[in-house]
């Protein structure tokens, strides 16, 4: 009893000690696992490996006497070229490690892997880069000893659950998905040889290739052993299974990978012979309630691949299906399709690819009452060598009995019978011999999305082609007709000799667009108005490619009525009525009326080379007259997004010109607008070619005057659209101007104080802003400016220029009867001379306005004595002596600086010498009076010593100049001239 005491004593304390060395040892030895995951990720993988520390753990009891390393939610993300795009996410990773070899060896052995809901995207890009490449190259010498890694897989089991794949390769191009993926697989690795034991289920498997689709959301289940050999390149199938939906097919041989290509001999065959494991292929069909379906009939399905795939070879292969006396029906319908019969055969024995054999023997099925029958040999994917029939009359109600599909109806009697035999080759231009015809009467369709049916569809074709030459393939369609909603609409074709289209088209009837885009709707877009037509066309391709129109003879007429269109990005458009005639060469528009948003159109003319312009790059031509009583042209110019607020401006926009059309349009629109303006009673043409718009004599009123421009448009480049116009006004207020016109704002701002209005004929060009204004800086420009009369008041200009005089009412400046002409280049408006009047004094004015709002002008005046200034009058006093001046002083003002800080000043230098011209004015007139005193008896020299000393001075001087000189150089020319004249006259009564 001692004995079994102590060994029970042992044993408790041994399972004690592993019980709490389960517990101590992954605390222990985490850090070290850990540390040595995240030595060997950054030594070999180049990818962003997230995961929280939190979520890793290490643990003895899940598969003890082995260590669970577990981590959570962990994400393997791509670098460039494929950043952001997840390689691997898994909700849990589970990686089982050898405890013995953990705890005394070197090396960390993985057993076992177990991913939970794992995310897998594999992505290969047109050049072949991939996103599962992610390891860092290996050097390109190898060194000369490696030192052993800290890992080793002797990995027997694994196993995924719920995951999902996707495989995108856009070098194949291929795709396939997969859903649902649960997998689990043994095998001892550590072997040479050994069997691989594996199982998945698939929920969902999609394959695309070279953009056709072949599987679609099919359920998928694999099971099988496979021998792995030949240090793993050797696979030998051995017991397996493969079910797609309710297919089944195994697969014998074996699979080798050699170092330049791939080995193999595999057969393959379907265990079943039941035809509706076959059935549940078809799309739509494998649902959950496929297994109430009712069939019978016998399958047989087999085939085999083998020889060498390489980049240059393929294996040689075999696919056969049969299927005998076949049937199926949907429990809830009354009628099966029967007589099910088919004999395929696919061959390749050869292993290249054109030599390929289809040969549908036998394809016979019967839905109800309706037989189709047809077969298919192709002996090559060369040249396409073939000999083909089909023929099958279907009453389409029936039809939809047997093949129900949701919000369709159908109806009609439909036939074909078709032969073809010969082959296909487009480069000597041959084709199959072809008979084929094909009809349809009484047809109907309605679909629940379009609640407005298709009724009496008909038509009646046929392809025929004797001699196998492409040139020489007729295709008839002749009595199409169809009624949607009480519109009939009818055509006939005939289109031959595929080598260079013949066609001859005629087409009469009416349809509905409203009903039309309820059939087919646009997104973004409604469509309403009934078109009727009456068209025959004729031509071939040759013609319309080599742009010879006048061979394609096209006539017919056409109306609209009631259309109506609308989109986010252009006004609402109506139109009440609208008719057509057309010909080869023209097409006639009479009666067209209608609007564009807030605007109202009639349209009446012609329209030349449609044809080019509708089938090639030609331009359009037309002459047409259009007329509106109102014209918006702002819902044209504004962008499509309202201010974010009230008080934000309209943006408006460049108005392109296309520039294949040449158009004339005589305009006659009694109200325009545009921008900030109105304008009415506009007449003239508006001609439009190459992106440019010539206005021609277009006359309006606008702002209260009369407007006539002559000039260009000029959209081609739309980054820098030109204008370059020739523009004539008369009687357009001055002050409506300035407020209206940024050119006149910035280059004459006083125009905002001057009450009046003037005339213009005027040259202007330059560059619009992407807002449809002037570049300043880019305006030129010349004309001439009359002002019939207008009138000036508070302004600084004046006001500056009055405190040098003492002139009556000189704060009034008026302008009558002015002719002005006027320039604007570089940055610059300058006047040539005019004259105005300050109160009742006339006043010449020129100069120029700069762009920065810079002024420099010269104003030159005759200032009564009386009236000069106090600075003026104080210098002349100063400088001849006297207090009473000539009776008028010229006077030269200088004003510059800017329009909102101008500076007035006295030109001195002109001034001087508009004294002198003043003095010898006087002295002349003093003369006069010596000379009449002499004769009156006087003595000459009393006479002159009186007329000197009454007026001692007859000079007039600018501020600023030199006293003393000044007046006795003036005095002694003012006695020399008196003198002179007076000897004059006295020799001249001498020798009398």
């Amino acid at each position: 009893m001692k004995i079994v005491k102590k060994i029970l004593m042992g044993v408790g304390i041994l399972i004690l000690v592993v019980v709490a060395a389960a517990y101590i040892i992954p605390v222990l030895f985490k850090d070290d696992i850990k540390s040595a995951i995240d030595k060997e990720l950054a030594k070999n993988i180049n990818a962003d490996i997230i995961f929280d520390v939190n979520n890793f753990d290490l643990t003895l009891f899940s598969n003890f006497p082995n260590v669970t390393v577990k981590i959570k939610e962990l994400g393997v993300f791509n670098r460039e070229p494929f950043a952001g795009t997840p390689l691997f996410v898994v909700e849990e990773f589970a990686v089982e490690l050898n405890l013995k070899e953990l705890v005394f060896g070197d090396q960390l052995r993985i057993k076992g892997i177990t991913l939970f809901r794992p995310q897998i995207t594999i992505k290969v890009l047109p050049d072949g880069k991939s996103n599962y490449d992610i390891t860092y190259p290996s050097p390109e010498a190898a060194p000369a000893a490696e030192e052993p890694g800290s890992f080793s897989f002797g990995i027997d089991h694994w196993k995924i659950s719920d995951g999902q794949l996707t495989y995108d390769d856009q070098s194949i191009p291929f795709y396939t998905s997969l859903k649902g993926l649960n997998h689990s697989g043994s095998g001892d690795f550590n072997e040479k040889e050994f069997d691989l034991k594996t199982k998945t289920t698939i929920d969902s498997f999609t394959v695309k290739f070279d953009g056709t689709e072949y599987l679609t959301n099919k359920q998928a289940e694999f099971s099988a052993i496979i021998g792995i050999s030949e240090e793993y390149t050797r696979y030998t199938f051995k017991d397996n299974s493969t079910r797609l939906n309710d297919f089944t097919m195994h697969l014998e041989g074996w699979f080798k990978m050699n170092e330049n290509d791939y080995a193999m001999d595999m057969q393959f065959s379907s265990p079943e012979n039941s035809f509706k494991s076959l059935l549940s292929l078809v799309p739509g069909m494998y649902t959950k309630d496929f297994g109430n379906i009712e069939t019978k009939g016998d399958l047989s399905f087999s085939g085999f691949v083998k020889g060498t795939m390489s980049d240059t070879q393929m294996p040689a292969f075999n696919m056969a299906l049969n299927v005998t006396d076949a049937m199926f029906k949907y429990p809830d319908l009354p009628t099966a399709i029967s007589n099910i019969n088919m004999d395929l055969l696919v061959d390749n024995k050869t292993g290249v690819i054109e030599n390929t054999v289809i040969d549908l023997k036998k394809l016979h099925l019967e839905f109800g009452t309706n037989p189709v029958d047809a077969r298919l040999l192709i002996e090559n994917l060369k040249d396409y060598r073939m000999d083909a029939n089909v023929k099958a009359a279907l009453n389409l109600a029936e039809l939809g009995t047997m093949f129900p599909m949701d919000g369709l109806e159908m109806k009609g009697a439909f036939a074909v019978d078709a032969t073809a035999k010969g082959v296909y080759d487009s480069i000597r231009k041959v084709m199959p011999s072809v008979n084929a015809t094909m009809s349809l009467a009484n047809g109907y369709v309605k679909s629940s999305e379009f609640p407005i049916p298709l009724e009496d569809l008909r038509f009646k074709a046929s392809i025929q082609n004797a001699t196998g030459k492409i040139a020489e393939t007729l295709i008839n369609v002749k009595d199409f007709g169809m009624l949607l909603d009480g519109e009939r609409f009818t055509a006939d074709l005939i289109l031959q000799n595929l080598d260079d289209y013949t066609w001859d088209v005629k087409a009469n009837g009416g349809i509905d667009l409203e009903k039309i885009t309820k059939i087919f709707p646009v997104e973004g877009m409604t469509l309403a108005g009934k078109v009727k037509a009456d068209i025959e066309t004729k031509g071939k391709y040759s013609d319309l490619d080599a742009g010879r129109y006048d061979r394609l003879p096209t006539s017919g007429i056409a109306t609209l009525r009631d259309f109506k269109y609308s989109s986010a990005d252009l006004p609402p458009v109506a139109i009440s009525q609208a008719n057509a005639v057309f010909d080869p060469k023209k097409i006639e528009i009479t009666n067209t009326t209608g609007t564009i948003g807030k605007s109202d159109f009639t349209v009446a003319g012609s329209i030349s080379n449609y044809i080019g312009y509708l089938f090639g790059s030609e331009t359009i031509k037309g002459n047409m007259n259009f007329n509106s009583v109102l014209l918006d042209l702002n819902e044209f110019m504004t962008d499509t997004e309202a201010p974010t607020t009230p008080a934000e401006p309209t943006a408006y926009s460049i108005i392109p010109v296309p520039q294949n059309i040449d158009f004339i349009l005589h305009s006659n629109l009694k109200t325009v607008k545009m921008m900030d303006y109105t304008m009415t009673n506009v007449n003239g043409d508006v001609i439009v070619k190459d992106g440019i718009a010539n206005l021609n004599e277009l006359k309006f009123n606008m702002l209260g005057g009369a407007f006539a421009i002559n000039g260009t448009y000029n959209t081609k480049d739309i980054n820098h659209p030109l204008y370059d116009l020739g523009i004539k006004i008369e009687s357009l207020s001055i002050q409506q101007a300035a407020t209206s016109f940024s050119i006149v704002q910035t280059y004459a701002p006083i125009a905002g104080l001057v009450n009046g209005s003037f005339g213009t004929d005027f040259k202007i060009s330059g560059e619009l802003g992407q807002d449809m204004m002037p570049k300043m800086n880019t305006v030129n420009g010349s004309g001439l400016i009359k002002i019939a009369q207008a009138a000036l008041t508070q302004s600084k200009l004046v006001s500056g220029i009055t405190s040098l005089t003492k002139l009556d009412n000189s704060d009034q400046v008026t302008l009558k009867d002015v002719l002005m002409s006027a320039a604007i280049k570089d940055g610059s408006l300058s006047v040539k001379p005019f004259d105005v009047k300050f109160g009742e004094y006339k006043t010449n004015i020129s100069g120029s306005t700069g762009l920065d709002g810079s002024i420099n002008y010269l104003l030159k005046m005759n200032v009564p004595a009386g009236k000069l200034g106090s600075q003026l009058q104080g210098f002349i006093n100063k400088n001849t002596g006297a207090n009473n001046p000539t009776s008028e002083i010229p006077v030269t003002i200088a004003l510059g600086g800017n329009y909102k800080d101008p500076k007035t000043s006295l030109l001195m230098e002109e001034q001087k010498q508009q004294v002198t011209q003043a003095v010898t004015a006087a002295a002349e007139e003093k003369g006069k009076q010596a000379i009449q005193g002499v004769l009156e008896g006087g003595k000459p020299k009393d006479v002159l010593s009186n007329i000197l000393s009454s007026k001692k001075d007859t000079t007039k001087v600018v501020a600023g100049a030199p006293a003393d000189s000044t007046k006795t150089d003036v005095k002694q020319e003012a006695q020399k001239v008196l003198e002179n004249k007076l000897q004059n006259l006295l020799k001249k009564k001498k020798n009398n």
